[in-house]
């Protein structure tokens, strides 16, 4: 596939979802993340996929503009860059995204965290390949905004230490697990949010990944007492920019609300509800949150969800997610990680529904 050197065609989406985060646009907006499924329609391995700066950014873009996409999105592995930077071990191959080797944890006991300091920007892991890919990205939309990315600090704990043994350390050595925090967010994290904003100084949205920060995972008391405490804390060193906004799990909540709250805590500025959380709850009890926050709502359809139903199905839900969700503005509809198995009619038919059920005039 030959990739064009200009996609400042989203400049009229990214208007759309503008108008939408305070209002009410034309339609719809769509937003994703779909790098998976882009270097699958691509087919290009994926360890050259996600190394290549040129690559990444002109192919992410030429796959969103060929579906309809409106929100130009650059997602890739984030949640290995910091970790293998640090000397976390990665495992890469052709045909599946990188992803840490959880065999070979990076942390392993209190001496370990010595390894925990601030990297070399433009010399260490891909934090280099990183910037360049923003760069070329924003280039060819013209120079637009887009949200950065990084692994939020529990995430990025967890990859390096291990998941289970970080969540039993809470319990049996919490002063081990604060000096860990502290290490991530202020040796590791802080300086590179801050080399970002010193790369795009005009940036307005620093997102933190976290799907490991999410129920039923970890309990609404590891949220509230060490997971809400180290983002506050990075967004204290760094500026109100940085945000976290993709934990799920509020369905396993008896009052879902409480999960909402924290969520609201790190990510003010909008709600983000994800299937399978709005397919069991209804999207009615995410629009009348983000109505009582006086915020704009994001309604995920899920990964799953889009890989493993038929067209019609997806068509169904976006146009009830579109009804409810979308009543009065402030809206927009957000497809879940896009992976190399979803059906290709199937982001076709998703965004079909969109144009059919989501025009406001």
């Amino acid at each position: 596939m030959k990739l064009k050197k200009d996609y400042t065609s989203f400049k009229e989406g990214l208007k759309r979802f503008e108008t939408a985060m305070t209002g009410i646009p034309d339609r719809v907006p769509v937003v994703t993340q779909m790098h998976e499924f882009a270097m699958k329609e691509l087919g290009i391995p994926a360890r050259e996929f996600y190394t290549t700066p040129e690559i990444l950014a002109a192919g992410t873009l030429e796959i969103q503009e060929k579906y309809g996409i409106d929100v130009p999105v650059l997602d890739y592995d984030v949640y290995n860059i910091e970790a293998e930077a640090l000397g976390q071990a990665v495992k890469y191959s052709d045909c599946d995204m990188p992803d840490v080797d959880r065999t070979k944890p990076l942390i392993r006991g209190k001496d370990d965290l010595k390894k925990i300091k601030t990297p070399d920007f433009d010399a260490d892991g891909r934090f280099a390949s990183v910037i360049e890919t923003i760069r070329i990205f924003r280039k060819l939309i013209g120079g637009a905004q887009i949200t950065l990315r990084f692994c939020a600090p529990f995430s990025l704990a967890a990859n390096i230490r291990g998941l289970e043994p970080l969540i039993m350390d809470m319990y049996d050595n919490p002063d081990f697990v604060k000096n860990l925090f502290d290490r991530i967010v202020e040796e590791v994290l802080a300086p590179w949010v801050m080399k970002l904003k010193k790369e795009f100084p005009d940036v307005k949205n620093i997102s933190g990944d976290d799907a490991a920060g999410s129920l039923p995972i970890v309990s609404p008391d590891i949220i509230r007492d060490w997971i809400v405490p180290s983002v506050l804390r990075l967004r204290e060193l760094c500026g109100p920019e940085v945000y976290v906004p993709n934990w799920v799990g509020e369905k396993y909540l008896k009052v879902p609300q409480e999960m909402l709250d924290l969520k609201h805590q790190v990510c003010s500025g909008f709600v983000e509800g994800q299937d399978p959380d709005v397919e069991e709850l209804g999207p009615a009890l995410y629009k009348e949150y983000a109505d009582k926050k006086g915020v704009p709502l994001i309604l995920g359809i899920g990964a799953a969800f889009m890989a493993l139903n038929t067209p019609e199905e997806i068509a169904d839900r976006v146009r009830h997610y579109i009804e409810v969700g979308g009543k009065d503005g402030r809206f927009a509809l957000l497809l879940c990680n896009l992976g190399a198995t979803t059906p290709p009619a199937n982001v076709k038919a998703a965004i079909d529904a969109v144009r059919k059920h989501g025009n406001y005039s």
